[in-house]
């Protein structure tokens, strides 16, 4: 198989799967080096190919049909879980993580995270690694850009946050 050939396969896989799918599978399945996925990731990106690089792997995104909006938030770390929780539970797909920083304007974090089990593997991620979480850097204030089939589950977890006291308004 070719180069060609082994990135049409990528872009196949990556559409066929609901999950990200890691650099190593795909370079065990192709029988090359990660290294060698993450060069025709970015040939691939180059190309118009909307792939998206999460801390669960590599991921198509085709949002044809679906609302979506930026949520501000704030909380402590010991809320993350519920506050992710409460966005996935309501049927809504937790895109990424946005913080305004004095030097260097807007850092975004992907996360797409869209089930109860995507976020119990963030948590345990962030918890084993030690990691900050960048809504750290602004005292708790954040974005989520959020995605959902209709606005009615956006607007469901905005109101479950709003209770919680974690919905900025």
């Amino acid at each position: 198989m070719n180069s060609e050939e082994r990135r049409a396969k990528i872009v196949e896989i990556l559409r066929a799967q609901k999950k990200p799918v890691s650099g190593s599978e795909l370079a065990k399945i192709f029988n090359v080096t990660r290294q060698v996925i993450v060069q025709d990731i970015a040939i691939l990106r180059a190309a118009g190919n909307e792939i998206l690089a999460t801390s669960q792997g590599y991921t198509v995104i085709e949002p044809l049909g679906l609302v979506t909006k930026k949520v501000a938030c704030r909380h402590g770390r010991d809320e993350t879980r519920e506050e992710l929780m409460i966005f996935v539970e309501s049927g809504c797909r937790v895109l990424d993580v946005i913080v305004e920083h004095p030097i260097y304007g807007e850092i975004h974090g992907m996360l797409m995270l869209t089930s109860s089990k995507d976020v119990e593997e963030f948590i345990n991620k962030m918890s084993e690694n030690r990691a900050s979480l960048l809504s750290e850097l602004t005292k708790g204030v954040h974005l989520h850009t959020v995605q959902a089939i209709n606005e009615d589950s956006i607007n469901k977890a905005c109101e479950a946050l709003k209770k919680k006291g974690i919905l900025l308004e």
